[in-house]
């Protein structure tokens, strides 16, 4: 069945409906009349779809930051280079609910309700806070690692409870540049600056930490030696009371 695209959409005023009986699993078809305007069977698939349209038109009236962050949420993956996410985001400004950007504390794989403030209006209220997914460059590996370890002191403490295979320096700058940091109310050319310094500072404790346990295990190899041995020489020694007899 050939897939194709709504151009337009007109009124027509009321039009006759078939309830008709087809043997093929298909839903729909279309049956045209002899003006040409035409109408979509089968009718019982019709009434599910206006059922799911009244629950979700609930939904929206009576839950509507509940409703737009599920619907958002949904939409994270999709193909279409975030054009029906981009939409959705607009229907939800339309209803006065703001998104605030990504943020690392705050910010899951998915979009979340939280408390921010509101400048207009001076008060703190709901608003909808956007993933790290939707960050370009941020991949969905960095953004578990992310989450898992949430929430984050300052960026040495960060540094230190991601992996930095995953959460790498090109993962970093574009949290950054995005406003992801802002947080801690760090100047953001402050924390480039910064994560070069607490980069090298980790790598020479990782390396001492790594000569630490050559050397202790050095150490353990040496020890086994000494008092390693054949077990037979040991039959020679009474270890029996409070002095070693030989």
């Amino acid at each position: 069945m050939l897939k194709c695209k709504i151009k337009s959409v007109k009124p027509i005023g009321k039009q006759m409906t078939y309830n008709v009986t087809m043997k093929s699993k298909q839903h729909n078809y279309k049956i045209v009349n002899h003006s040409g305007l035409g109408v979509y069977t089968k009718n019982s698939h019709s009434c599910a779809y206006a059922f799911i349209a009244y629950q979700t038109a609930w939904l929206k009236k009576y839950y509507p930051i509940e409703f737009m962050c599920n619907l958002l949420t949904s939409e994270i993956n999709n193909n279409d280079k975030n054009e029906k996410l981009e939409m959705y985001i607009y229907a939800a400004q339309r209803l006065k609910i703001i998104c605030m950007p990504p943020d690392i504390n705050k910010s899951g794989l998915g979009f979340n309700i939280d408390i921010g403030h509101h400048k207009t209006q001076d008060k703190e209220m709901e608003v909808l806070r956007k993933p790290l997914t939707m960050l370009n460059g941020v991949g969905e590996k960095a953004v578990v690692d992310i989450v898992a370890n949430q929430p984050y002191k300052n960026l040495e403490d960060f540094m230190r409870r991601t992996n930095a295979r995953i959460v790498n320096t090109k993962v970093f700058s574009t949290l950054v540049n995005a406003g992801g940091m802002d947080c801690w109310k760090v100047d953001r050319e402050e924390l480039l600056r910064q994560y070069d310094i607490i980069k090298g500072k980790l790598e020479k404790e990782k390396k001492l930490l790594a000569k630490q346990e050559k050397k202790r295990q050095e150490f353990n190899g040496q020890t086994l030696d000494i008092f390693g041995g054949d077990d037979s020489e040991n039959e020679k020694f009474d270890y029996s009371g409070d002095n070693i007899k030989v």
